[in-house]
């Protein structure tokens, strides 16, 4: 009865907003999105038996799978510790009513076992499980493989709110999960590693309907339930005494980025919010993982990026424009909880986007010394890789910036998750999906239509065009900011 009653009060917290409509609709695009995804897991799950078989070292490729288990919560993790939003629910409004602390946590918890997070996997394991287990164990081995699989995705969920609570108490702590991680992969990666051979005997014992291994699954789910438990009460503590949540590192400045005055300190303001912000901060580590991914694409045996046109200029172009992409779509909104103060003080808004253009630009920057490494290592051509860096920096911030005019929600900086769509909008993911994809179809139709070195000069021309005149377009972006400004800082104020 409780649980009916908090899970109609969300729903009504929910419909009343005064953003609802918008909300609803960002919602079911990503169920179409989650659709699409749960599609192509499928069709890899029905073809994931015969590609063990023929890759692994073992007669049964449920046990090929078992082996690379590990890894693939270690991946499990990491999605939904970039990714997924934590559930949340007002809990003081309840403490004043005569209903047990641990009832409103349970609830939160046992929303866990729905989470979309912890169902996708379903799409893979189990058309992949009906045709690898059923045919040699039986269906029933094959319902029990699937229950426990889903049991240790939830177990990983719990973990994945756990460090999160964790990491409300220190900023710090928010290195410590990837560098465990990381440790964790590492081990997996030696031949001698018992770790695949244990996640092999594991499975054995699941298939062979073993109670033990059932029992160890459940004190592992129960322990961390408590734990979560505990650090939620900790948490509504915090709240209650009134002490402001420190879940951001410290950070006084660079000295020298006063040498460029008023821009220097929105430089620095732009810093600090990527510092203290925990939804801004997951987009940033993105960053780290994408180098990783970029560089062991380009040095692979088969690298595709070489041989793909297509694929070396959008993870190139992606990767040297990472930091103005990410950060630019938010334009204004990462400053819609202070940006009255902002135009009622002697602040120039010109020279607040000129700040963010230096910002960002610097980092491709940085981003393009980095990759003269392959140049010289002749992975990369120079002049491709110039051609893209000057693109990024001209024409696709150009485009990008423009989420100046049109960006008016209000955006919460202490958020998480990387995949909360509070604060977006309809014009924003026009306008990004703009930034991210014409420059890169424009200079495909060139290169589809003369060759790829006739669009390495295209990129080189349009990009020093727009770098040269970017002091125009950034005036001309502000001015019409200005004739908007009111229609935007009234949306800042209604969607707090």
């Amino acid at each position: 009865m409780l649980e009916k009653e908090l899970q109609s009060h969300q729903w009504k917290a929910f419909r009343r907003h005064s953003m609802f409509e918008r909300n609803m609709g960002v919602k079911v695009f990503m169920f179409i999105i989650f659709g699409i995804l749960g599609l192509q897991l499928m069709s890899v799950g029905f073809l994931l038996e015969k590609i063990l078989l023929d890759v692994g070292a073992y007669t049964y490729a449920i046990d090929t799978f078992n082996h690379i288990l590990f890894p693939l919560f270690l991946f499990d993790f990491i999605l939904k510790y970039t990714m997924k939003q934590s559930n949340s629910m007002q809990i003081a409004p309840y403490l004043t009513l005569p209903i047990k602390r641990n009832k409103l946590f349970n609830f939160l918890l046992i929303k866990e076992f729905s989470n979309v997070w912890n169902l996708y996997w379903f799409f893979l394991v189990i058309p992949f499980g009906l045709k690898a287990i059923t045919p040699y164990f039986g269906f029933l081995s094959a319902v029990l493989y699937i229950l426990f699989f889903y049991l240790l995705c939830v177990g990983n969920s719990l973990l994945v709110n756990m460090v999160n609570q964790l990491q409300k108490i220190s900023g710090w702590l928010y290195y410590l999960p990837f560098l465990v991680v990381v440790g964790l992969f590492a081990l997996t990666i030696p031949a001698w590693s018992p770790i695949g051979e244990f996640t092999v005997k594991m499975g054995e014992w699941v298939l062979a309907k073993n109670p033990f291994v059932w029992l160890a699954e459940i004190a592992i789910l129960f322990v961390l339930w408590k734990m979560n438990q505990r650090f939620m009460r900790q948490e509504v503590y915090r709240e209650l005494q009134g002490k402001k949540v420190k879940d951001a590192t410290t950070f006084s400045g660079f000295s020298f980025l006063d040498k460029l005055g008023e821009k220097g300190e929105f430089i620095q303001t732009e810093i600090k919010m990527i510092f203290r912000s925990k939804r801004l901060k997951q987009q940033m580590y993105m960053m780290g993982f994408f180098f990783v991914f970029y560089f062991i694409m380009l040095f692979s045996a088969d690298s595709q990026i070489n041989r793909i046109y297509f694929s070396k200029l959008f993870f190139t172009l992606f990767l040297v424009g990472f930091l103005g992409l990410i950060m630019s779509q938010y334009m204004f909104t990462s400053e819609s909880s202070f940006f009255d103060g902002l135009m009622v003080r002697k602040h120039s808004i010109l020279n607040l986007l000129k700040g963010k253009y230096i910002f960002y630009s610097a980092s491709s920057v940085l981003t393009l010394l980095i990759l003269m490494v392959p140049v010289f290592m002749g992975k990369l051509d120079f002049f491709f890789l110039i051609s893209v860096f000057f693109y990024s920096v001209g024409f696709l911030y150009f485009l990008m910036f423009q989420n100046a005019v049109y960006n008016k929600s209000y955006f919460d900086l202490f958020d998480g998750g990387a995949m909360n769509w509070k604060g977006t909008s309809g014009n924003m993911l026009v306008v990004t999906m703009l930034g991210m994809f014409l420059p890169v179809i424009i200079a495909m139709i060139i290169a589809g239509i003369f060759n790829e070195a006739i669009a390495n000069y295209y990129m080189l021309g349009m990009g020093l065009l727009f770098t040269i005149t970017a002091k125009s377009w950034l005036r001309w972006t502000y001015n019409r900011f200005l004739k908007r400004k009111h229609i935007n800082m009234e949306g800042f104020r209604s969607n707090a």
